[in-house]
């Protein structure tokens, strides 16, 4: 190109509006206009041969959409190798004043068919574009406030339909609704009325229209038959806007005197003002409830009188406050006595007032009965009357359980007993008499029964030769019920002592088999003479003991003799020892008559026998089972018994194997030479 042409080109370039750049394939700036060095602010001999992709890079732009350019989206690069034309690309160029928005016009510089670089035209948008965007905004608010508004609009014409719809169904509630609705406008004045008021107190909407219809229909009374007439209470309600709620009224039939209770409650409704629009009143049949209320209040003061009248003290608890719930005047009057007849249950709970005057023990039980939910019974409790008189109590605790299971109520009732206790204490008093009484006889009786029962004895032994077979039987005779008397006042002395602790009990070491041995023996025949056969049983052959040798004598010649006294003829008797490691049981069974077992409680009891008409077979005063029983528990032992009628009975005696080194071993082979006396004398009842 000629040279003043190319000066034209030049001037005609420099001269376009916007910013001009040409590059090479590798993206290297070969030429610019001057309107570009003011684009990134450099000199002409710093822009040539800069690469245009780095400018892009270092000078941030980013296209509309916020993504970084890089080569797989820079408009230069894709322009030069793959011949993409760019038009009105929009690029976001930002600094610390503002952001700048440039437009790009990128194509490719194509010379004898081949790309040779880029030409690049970048203007600077950023008023328009700003403009451009602001007019897009202000477009799309206004499309969504127009949408907002047809969507409004559309709206409240559904809302307007529904409230129709909602109106008419209002009604159709309102009409329905089983409590009378009444409506009155800001004078006071009838202004609506539903279905249900009507029913309610019979009077139709054309009566309504003057409210004193319905008083001349009805006596109107306030529930409790005091209190302001009706229309005073609405008239006051009504000049002051204020609210009635849940007034309760008679409303009596003038004609026909029938009752019914109306709830009646009055909501006035106003305005922002203040000012009184109208009001709402509701009328609600409350008959059904309210009669079920008066015959259950009638029924709650039918039991408190009851409960107040009984004769016994009767409370309720609750659990766990140990509130009191209930409490009739008997109840009230035992907790005086008991809190020294302090006033204390005020708000207080019971157990508080308790624990304060001293009362622990009842505490404890109330807490026992609640915690663990089992009934308690105190006997007998002792307080002092207003009188200062002794009285005593029998008090049951019982837990009430809920559905859950939960203890939340202690039911309380006490039974007088001053008088069974007294009873009893004169009882213990004459039978303490009682006892004093025998022991005095019995001792003044044996020393005569043991000059008679030696006499004998001398009688035999010097005079043996001279005493005739009559004389015998006669001496015979004597001798036996001497020892009947010994016997029965040996009991008693014994049953004496142990009762009143001076029974004493003298432990020695002795081999148990060896001894129940003999016994056995010895009373064989005895056995023999009724027909009954005595057999021995032991599971060991020795075993030393640390007992009291006499008294296990006692024990045993006491149930032998029981057995041989109520076993029938062609029976047998098993004494049978069984030894352990820790204990050893004496087991006597026979084949008896038996004990019933409504009685088997009773064989114990001191003068008790068991059926008078089963044992006249045998004489007896029923002291020995009560003896051996307190044998027994003085040397630590415990006795059981098992019996059927007629199949025979069986005492089972299990004491603890011990011995004691320190005691000389005194193990017997021989019976003592006393043995036939007691024998004789544990025998002497067997007829």
């Amino acid at each position: 190109m000629h040279i003043e042409s190319r000066k034209l080109v030049q001037s005609i370039i420099d001269a376009l509006p916007y910013y001009l750049f040409v590059t090479d394939t590798e993206g290297r700036i070969i030429y610019f206009n001057d309107e570009a060095k003011e684009l990134f602010d450099i000199s002409s001999n710093i822009l040539t041969d800069m690469c245009m992709y780095d400018i892009f890079d270092n000078y941030e732009f980013i296209l509309e959409n916020g993504q970084k350019l890089d080569k797989s989206n820079n408009p230069v690069f894709k322009t030069i190798n793959e011949g993409i034309k760019y038009k009105d690309l929009i690029l976001k160029k930002s600094n610390e004043v503002k952001d700048i928005y440039l437009l790009l016009n990128c194509s490719p510089f194509i010379e004898n068919e081949r790309v040779q670089g880029a030409v690049i035209s970048i203007s600077d948008v950023t008023d328009e574009y700003l403009k451009n965007l602001r007019i897009k905004k202000e477009r799309e608010q206004f499309i969504s406030i127009s949408t907002e508004l047809k969507t409004k609009c559309d709206i409240i014409e559904i809302l307007r339909n529904r409230e129709k719809e909602h109106l008419m169904h209002l009604k159709d509630v309102m009409n329905n609704i089983s409590e009378g609705l009444l409506v009155l406008d800001s004078k006071g004045k009838f202004s609506f009325s539903n279905k249900s008021l009507n029913s309610i107190i019979d009077i139709t909407p054309a009566e309504l229209l003057y409210l004193p219809n319905i008083e001349k229909k009805y006596i109107i009374q306030h529930v409790s038959g005091e209190g302001e007439h009706l229309f005073n209470i609405y008239n006051d309600a009504f000049k002051n806007n204020l609210p009635i709620r849940d007034l309760v009224l008679k409303f009596i039939d003038r004609e026909s005197n029938n009752t019914k209770y109306i709830e009646f409650n009055a909501n006035p409704i106003s305005n922002n003002k203040k000012q009184l629009l109208y009001t709402i009143i509701t009328l609600k049949d409350i008959t059904e409830i309210k009669e079920h209320e008066i015959f259950a209040e009638d029924q709650a003061r039918f039991v408190r009188d009851v409960v107040n009248n009984m004769d016994i003290p009767i409370a309720v608890l609750e659990y766990p406050s140990f509130k009191t719930k209930l409490a009739n005047k008997k109840f009230e009057y035992l907790i005086r006595y008991m809190l020294d007849n302090n006033e204390v249950l005020d708000d207080r709970s019971l157990v508080d007032a308790l624990t304060q005057y001293g009362n622990e023990g009842l505490y404890d039980a109330i807490e026992f009965c609640g915690r663990v939910g089992r009934e308690y019974t105190c006997s007998p409790y002792h307080v002092k009357d207003n009188s200062g008189n002794s009285r005593f109590y029998k008090i049951k605790f019982k837990p009430f359980k809920n559905r859950n299971g939960e203890v939340d109520r202690i039911h309380i009732h006490a039974s007088d007993i001053t008088e069974e206790i007294n009873h009893s204490m004169e009882l213990e008093k004459i039978t303490k008499l009682k006892d004093e009484f025998f022991t005095v006889i019995s001792h003044e009786l044996r020393t005569p029964l043991t000059i008679i029962y030696s006499s004998l004895q001398l009688a035999y032994n010097i005079y043996g030769k001279e005493i005739t077979p009559n004389i015998h039987k006669t001496l015979f005779r004597i001798n036996q019920n001497c020892s009947r008397l010994l016997k029965l006042i040996n009991n008693i002395l014994d049953i004496s002592k142990a009762e009143a602790g001076f029974l004493n009990i003298n432990s020695v070491n002795f081999d148990i088999v060896i001894t129940t041995e003999l016994i056995v023996t010895s009373v064989n025949s005895y056995a023999k003479s009724k027909g009954i056969d005595l057999i021995f049983d032991t599971n060991e052959e020795e075993a030393e003991v640390l007992l009291d040798k006499d008294k296990y004598e006692k024990i045993l010649l006491n149930l032998l003799s029981n057995a041989i006294k109520f076993t029938p003829e062609g029976k047998q008797i098993l004494v049978q020892l069984l030894i352990d490691k820790a204990n050893i049981s004496l087991i006597v069974r026979d084949e008896g008559i038996g004990i019933p077992e409504e009685k088997i409680t009773y064989i114990f009891d001191r003068f008790a026998q068991v059926n008078s008409s089963l044992s006249r077979r045998a004489e007896g005063t029923g002291l020995g089972l009560s003896l051996v029983k307190k044998l027994i528990e003085l040397m630590d032992g415990e006795i059981m018994v098992r019996s059927k009628i007629e199949k025979g009975s069986e005492f089972i005696i299990k004491f603890k194997r011990a011995t004691d080194l320190t005691k000389e071993s005194k193990s017997y082979a021989m019976i003592d030479e006393n043995m036939n006396d007691k024998i004789n004398i544990e025998f002497s009842d067997i007829g």
